[in-house]
């Protein structure tokens, strides 16, 4: 996954968990592995659209998680970062053998983030995450999108599922009308209160 794709996840996920602020360009940097200039380079396209703004000291603050998580969702290429799609048997072979390993993804994650129970359609074609040295020898499917797991996704999804603006940004990019129905039921439920957009003085942490 690209720089400035995990830069614009680790910024929605922590808006969406109540984080806006960033008290420097550096701090954003070390949260995403990145170098300071390529963090810097992939918080233009958010300041373009005034999903975030920048304080002259270096702060950094959400403006509209919204806008963020939409800016990922219309980026989005899952075809790049698919390493095979395979058997539902085959995953969960792949899943009991290196649980650390895997994250669930797309409609997956979508039942866990809208609260456990599946109340909105069939799963389709299912999604996971996993490390790049566990997803080898997989046979070909149809039923599960096996997806390179970065390392600061490692990381951070400590629940076995992709944080809630990934699983959003895949629903979106993922053919289907399953996957159309989830990312509904999800967006409705991030955003089913208007968020007013705050100025860096307003915005809280």
């Amino acid at each position: 996954m690209k720089t400035n794709e995990i830069v614009w996840r680790t910024l929605a996920d922590a808006a969406l968990a109540g984080r806006r602020e960033w008290p420097d360009l550096s701090t954003l940097a070390a949260a995403v592995d990145a170098p300071i200039s390529s963090t810097h380079q992939a918080l233009g396209r958010l300041v373009d659209i005034g999903a975030v703004q920048t304080r002259h000291r270096g702060g950094i603050v959400v403006v509209s998680p919204e806008r963020v998580v939409l800016t990922m969702a219309a980026n989005r290429n899952l075809i790049r970062d698919t390493v095979t799609i395979s058997t539902l048997s085959a995953a969960q072979d792949l899943t009991g053998q290196h649980p650390s390993a895997i994250s669930f993804g797309g409609t997956d994650a979508a039942v866990h983030w809208l609260g456990g129970e599946n109340t909105v359609a069939d799963k389709g074609v299912r999604l996971i995450y996993a490390d790049a040295d566990v997803a080898v020898d997989l046979p070909d499917g149809d039923e599960v999108r096996v997806v390179s797991r970065d390392r600061v996704a490692a990381r951070a999804w400590r629940d076995g599922f992709s944080s809630v603006a990934q699983t959003y940004a895949d629903l979106f990019a993922t053919p289907g009308w399953q996957a159309g129905e989830f990312r509904l039921a999800l967006h409705a439920r991030l955003f089913e209160h208007a968020d007013w957009e705050q100025s860096p003085g307003e915005a809280h942490g």
